[in-house]
């Protein structure tokens, strides 16, 4: 519920709350045995009048009419039993865990989570890494990913002794791109990056490699870090303000052949280009379409389609984030060739406020989205007195043998073990819980090593069984997710005895609607009506051949055809039967049978051709089905709770309620 609302319910009720403490009672409503209290009243009162700006007397008297009703018809269907079936259980199940989910996490971690990632999208970096792979499915201590950890806090120090960071990459790194990669059968021999990714931003690398190239200074190396490819050191080379999309324009001098002497004759060209181009002899874009070699972008003088900076190489990004609009660079050498860029345009991400919407979507499909959960998991478990005994978990990985991979292995194979492993809130969570648990969920979508799958179903019982209880808690604790569920039951349970009762009957029920209609068929009236055809022609010359080939007595059919031979925009027409104030155009026209005159409206010309004067009458029921229908279903609603009140005893604390 919103806090003001309920600060605002909290304000209405208080001298109404402070009455009942008098007069010790806070029932306002009952019908037969059961109760009803004002602060659920007040609830529902407030919530279909957030357009209210007083609670007068009258209004209060009024609404609890509706409430009674209201009240009577839930009370009906559960009556019925409605609200013990197999359908409603499940609905009211899928209502309750899409309402609970903004509880079970944390929202001020949500908060921080959008703003850490717009801040990050203010700043693009470069940075190399090297990484030793580790199976994504190893524990982080196993012995796998404990001697990838060691070996690279040990490339890390040779490193900060002086070794070369790309040298040591090209030996060591189990990224393939930072190697020298000889020529293949379908492909020619590439030179290693040396660790070098380039430049990116937030949202371009995993979570866990993004916050740690962010949080380590230019120049810096960060410890071993883990993420699902492996372990990574990063080096960050760069940091510049951020570009957004990129626009610019390009001339390239590709060398011809991979030799010195040609790399020394493709400079020199595109040296000569940038005299020319600084002299105003030639223009960027007159050279570009003269003498670039990117002929995908020469036609268009050097622009290319616009990018981001994780989609350029990164010495045309290093010499962009220097240039202004409109400026051009000096020669720039990649692995393409030489090159001269002029800057078009950068399109920088919008303020937060209106980035927000797109934030929280790039978000959701990411794998920060859990930290919010994860936050809110801390706090349950600081809330609730969570205590962990992780010593007793080290037994488990002897008791769980090779079955645990054909999903076969039993709990009996654990019937010795009976310590605590964690308390939470008071109760003790054992050995043998977590032994039947890994028994019913071992078949997990990774296999990996034994630890590995023991550590993640702990963690994943640990979790469950945190966010369960606090699930389990909610109405207790909440009151606004209180009377937010009784609102989805008692809704949920009012369409469905509301169809069954009225909606649906008077549909169904098609002899009780048409007697319904023989009784009130004088409330189902046409006026006087012209039955007619409207022709409406696109020019004046149009709409005179429409008259004479109406006076010739040409079918419709025919005069559309004639008329529109050359184009089917010259005329148009609708046949319809027109009450009066129903169509502006019959309005004009006299009531008479035959062709009227041309009218003009606007840049259009009508001719209507009245075939007959219908008298007023009454309507079929076919014709007046729908108000009819909707008709009988107020009757029925009426009848239905005439019967409810008569049923049922019905008192209102009326002196409650005035208190109001």
């Amino acid at each position: 519920m919103n806090k003001i609302l309920f600060a605002f319910i909290l304000l209405v009720l208080l001298p109404s709350i402070l009455f009942a403490q008098k007069s010790k009672t806070n029932t306002v409503l009952t019908i037969d045995n059961d109760k009803y209290s004002l602060e659920e009243f007040m609830y529902v009162y407030n919530k279909n009048n957030t357009g209210s700006s007083n609670t007068e007397s009258k209004n209060i008297d009024d609404y609890m009419d509706l409430y009674v009703n209201f009240r009577l018809k839930v009370k009906e269907a559960e009556d019925r039993g409605m609200d013990t079936s197999a359908a409603f259980i499940k609905e009211l199940a899928g209502y309750r865990s899409q309402l609970a989910k903004p509880y079970l996490t944390d929202k001020s971690v949500d908060e921080d989570i959008l703003k850490e990632a717009y801040e990050r999208l203010q700043w693009d970096l470069r940075a190399s890494h090297i990484m030793i792979s580790v199976p994504e499915d190893a524990s982080n201590n196993d012995s796998v990913a404990l001697a990838a950890y060691k070996k690279l806090v040990d490339i890390r120090k040779q490193i900060i002794d002086g070794a070369d960071f790309a040298e040591m990459a090209k030996k060591y790194s189990d990224d393939p791109s930072a190697k020298d990669q000889p020529a293949g059968r379908n492909r020619g021999a590439s030179k290693g990056n040396g660790g070098d990714l380039g430049y990116f931003t937030a949202f371009y690398m995993v979570y866990p490699f993004e916050t740690a190239a962010y949080n380590t200074k230019v120049g810096d190396i960060c410890m071993p870090i883990r993420t699902k490819y492996g372990y990574h050191i990063i080096k960050v080379t760069d940091r510049i303000s951020e570009l957004g999309k990129i626009e610019v324009k390009h001339i390239n001098v590709k060398p011809t052949a991979p030799t010195e002497e040609a790399n020394n004759k493709a400079e020199a060209k595109i040296k000569e280009i940038e005299t020319k181009i600084k002299s105003g002899s030639i223009s960027f874009e007159e050279a570009a379409k003269l003498y670039s070699d990117d002929r995908g972008s020469a036609d268009k003088g050097g622009l290319l389609p616009a990018f981001e900076v994780s989609r350029m190489v990164p010495e045309f990004i290093e010499t962009i984030s220097k240039l202004k609009v409109d400026g051009v660079s000096g020669p720039v050498k990649t692995n393409y060739g030489w090159h001269l860029v002029k800057l078009v345009k950068l399109v920088k991400i919008p303020s937060y406020e209106n980035y927000l919407s797109t934030l929280k979507t790039k978000v959701a499909r990411d794998s920060r989205s859990n930290k919010s959960k994860e936050a809110a998991i801390d706090k349950f478990k600081q809330d609730y007195s969570f205590k962990e005994y992780p010593k007793n978990l080290i037994g488990f990985y002897d008791a769980i043998d090779s079955s645990i991979y054909s999903y076969s292995w039993t709990a009996d194979k654990a019937s010795s073990f009976n310590k605590v492993m964690f308390k939470l809130d008071g109760k003790k969570y054992t050995q043998q819980d977590f032994a039947s648990f890994v028994e019913e969920n071992q078949r997990t979508k990774k296999k990996g090593t034994k630890r590995f799958i023991i550590d993640n179903l702990y963690k994943f019982w640990v979790d469950k069984t945190v966010l369960d209880y606090k699930d389990s808690k909610l109405e207790e604790e909440n009151v606004d997710f209180k009377m937010l569920m009784k609102e989805y039951h008692d809704g949920i349970l009012l369409f469905s005895i509301s169809d069954e009762e009225v909606w649906g009957k008077a549909v169904r029920d098609t002899t009780g609607l048409k007697e319904f209609y023989e009784l009130n068929k004088n409330k189902y009236q046409w006026k006087e009506r012209t039955d007619a055809v409207i022709y409406k022609c696109s020019t004046d010359s149009m709409a005179n051949l429409v008259v004479k080939w109406l006076g010739d007595s040409l079918a419709l059919d025919s005069i559309i055809r004639l008329a529109n031979k050359s184009s089917s925009l010259n005329l148009h027409f609708e046949r319809g039967k027109y009450e009066p104030e129903s169509n502006e155009i019959i309005d004009q026209v006299k009531k008479e049978i035959g062709v009227s005159n041309i009218i003009k409206y606007s840049k259009t010309f009508f001719i209507v051709d009245i075939k007959e004067l219908l008298p007023a009458q009454d309507k079929s029921i076919n014709e007046a089905r729908g108000l009819i229908t909707a008709d009988y279903q107020n009757y029925l609603e009426k009848q239905w709770i005439e019967k409810l009140r008569k049923e049922h005893s019905v008192i209102i604390n009326k002196e409650l309620l005035q208190s109001l």
